[in-house]
């Protein structure tokens, strides 16, 4: 028998990654094309729906060739994608309007009349703090009413791509239950549309896609996109999941009381539970539906924070950036910054960094920016890379404390992480110190296109069980432990970062009104 393998898409906020996979888990190769947004100006984040196509068509292609796979060995093909954004598809299944994410920020005055009027019935219904589907409907009906009145439905970007490469027209264009959370219109408990959110929003039910699970089959792949990808024609095509669900899932966040970081473009803190239990009070987490049915995800974000850490190294870091230079194979700017940072002492002599650049997420406040506090002539670079490490911690630290209080039944043991913070062991130290649990690093990099692999061999009967399948490919690394003193300080400094932010909501809401320069 042939051997069989899976292709997991991962459709990030910078690339369109395809990669294959066998039936273990091994990885077989993968490509990559660049996916950058189209930025002409600060607030606007645009991506080009055909262009992605394209971009992900030809990376399917190059894999295929590349590893000289035969039509026939594919078992079967998943995508993960971007979860807060939307755009439109007409009734044919063309893109009515861009793709644009929560990094668009243009849709800002209707994501503050949806938190004004509706915040509660969102976080009662769907578990989202900061909904993005609903506000940029709204938006578009507003900017472009032309294109949202030929917009048949609103979908992600995966489907899109997925209703692409099946042959889907708009009108059978479908969301996985993953995504309900940032519609901002679903009854997410039920994996139904809400009734009573679109009508409060006068959002109609007929433009929002049908809902399935993430392990259904929408499709195979069709003669055109065979003939495009080398894929064999009919290669069954599965309806995937976020980004972060997909994540979740490969590094075996499938069981109560499980907890992932993984520090990418949107920084995550997730937990898994089998309770639908919203954060109305707290409002310090959003409720993702796990890719297993009757599992939940609670999971605090910082829009943007990972790109925090490049934006630092761009700006500021030249001269380290010269150093790993000089050092050759094996550095690089952030090794040579974190070794720099490692030589502080816990708190970077009292400097403080507030890390929401593009608005806060839980709880939401698009008023919010970036602000570094207590900064004096001692003050070297390295200090404020270090504190913006700690500051994302931080933040997890608060969210931690708002998890453990609302499941109390399942207490968190350790934290597995992955992404960008895994690569760090200062970081992955600072964190388990500031939060006061273990850290524990995962052996790979490429966790969305896994756990879309994972949901596609499932689908096809491949593995008996999701959640088990999930757990099945977890391989521990390095272990970090808290160190007793560090956490002592830290929880100080974690309790002052929460009054900073508290302190500072006057300032940033009086900064958002002052008027641009016009001149």
């Amino acid at each position: 028998m042939a051997k069989q393998y899976l292709i997991g898409i991962d459709l990030g906020s910078s690339f369109a990654k395809t990669s294959l996979f066998d039936t273990d888990g091994h990885s077989h190769g993968d490509v990559t094309c660049d996916n950058h947004p189209y930025q002409p100006r600060p607030g606007v984040a645009e991506y080009d729906g055909p262009q992605l196509m394209a971009a992900t068509v030809r990376a399917l292609r190059e894999l295929v060739e590349q590893r000289g796979v035969a039509a026939g060995d594919v078992a079967a093909l998943s995508i993960d994608g971007m979860i807060s954004g939307t755009l439109g598809l007409d009734a044919e299944g063309e893109a009515t309007t861009p793709y644009t994410t929560t990094l668009d920020t243009r849709f800002t005055p209707e994501l503050n009349y949806v938190m004004d009027h509706f915040q509660d019935p969102i976080r009662r219904l769907t578990g989202a703090g900061q909904p993005c589907v609903a506000p940029k409907m709204l938006w578009l009906r507003r900017e472009f009413p032309e294109a949202y009145a030929r917009t048949e439905k609103f979908v992600t970007i995966a489907s899109y791509v997925a209703g692409k490469l099946t042959g889907l027209s708009g009108r059978d264009s479908f969301i996985d239950f993953t995504y309900l959370w940032a519609t901002g219109l679903s009854d997410t408990i039920n994996y139904a549309w809400s009734e009573e959110l679109c009508g409060a929003m006068d959002l109609p039910v007929a433009k929002l896609p049908r809902i399935v699970r993430s392990a259904d089959v929408i499709g195979g792949i069709s003669a055109e996109m065979a003939q495009a990808t080398g894929l064999g024609q009919g290669t069954p095509v599965v309806a995937g999941c976020g980004d972060q669900s997909a994540c979740f899932l490969a590094a075996g966040v499938t069981a109560p009381g499980r907890m992932a970081d993984g520090a990418g473009t949107y920084p995550v803190l997730a937990y898994c539970t089998d309770f639908f239990r919203p954060d109305v009070e707290g409002k310090r987490t959003e409720i993702l539906a796990s890719v297993v049915p009757g599992l939940y995800n609670p999971t605090s974000l910082i829009i943007g924070g990972g790109l925090t850490h490049h934006w630092f190294q761009e700006q500021f870091a030249a001269g380290d950036a010269a150093e790993a230079a000089r050092r050759g194979a094996g550095a690089s700017v952030y090794s040579v910054l974190d070794e720099k940072a490692a030589r502080l002492e816990p708190g970077s002599d009292k400097l403080f960094f507030i890390p929401h650049l593009a608005g806060r997420a839980c709880p939401t406040n698009t008023d919010y920016s970036g602000m570094w506090v207590g900064f004096s002539w001692t003050h070297r670079r390295e200090h404020f890379y270090r504190s913006v490490m700690e500051a994302i911690a931080y933040d997890q630290y608060h969210a931690l404390q708002s998890l453990r209080a609302a499941y109390p039944e399942s207490p968190v043991n350790e934290v597995y992480c992955y992404s960008g913070v895994a690569r760090s062991a200062l970081w992955n130290q600072i964190k388990s110190d500031v939060m006061g649990v273990p850290y524990v690093t995962l052996d790979r990099e490429d966790m969305g296109a896994l756990g879309a692999a994972i949901l596609a061999g499932y689908a096809v009967g491949i593995y008996d069980d999701l959640a088990s399948a999930g757990q099945r490919f977890v391989k521990m690394t390095r272990r970090f432990e808290p160190r007793p003193e560090a956490y002592a300080y830290y929880r100080r400094c974690a309790e002052y970062y929460g009054d900073l932010l508290r302190h500072s909501e006057p300032a940033y809401r009086d900064l958002a009104a002052l008027p641009e320069w016009q001149g």
